[in-house]
């Protein structure tokens, strides 16, 4: 699946841009992240990303981001928020605090 998808994105993007050859380096990996505390690094560093481009001062600010998901203002069925964490209410704020104040203390 993969492999198609940057298949069909790269023969859009050498048309579009008059560009020709690969736009990707290596072949796709995925690695699955069995340590809670690392996950929670990694999902920290994603949600942001946004901020530490300047696009956004708060990761909630950010459209495309899945963090408002976590925090429980809005809505996506392909995020699982409770797959992180574990009780909503509580977890949330930890978590929110452990994202915004950028710490770097696990929740």
């Amino acid at each position: 699946m993969m492999k198609q998808l940057n298949m069909m994105y790269a023969i859009f993007f050498n048309k579009r841009y008059d560009y020709v050859g690969p736009l990707f380096q290596g072949r796709y990996r995925a690695n699955l992240i069995r340590s809670l505390a690392r996950r929670l690094e990694v999902s920290r560093y994603i949600h942001l990303n946004p901020v530490a481009a300047k696009l956004v001062t708060t990761p909630l600010d950010y459209p495309w981001s899945s963090y408002s998901v976590y925090m429980g203002v809005g809505e996506d069925p392909v995020v699982s928020p409770e797959r992180l964490l574990e009780s909503p209410l509580e977890q949330r704020e930890r978590y929110q605090r452990y994202v915004e104040n950028d710490r770097g203390q696990t929740p």
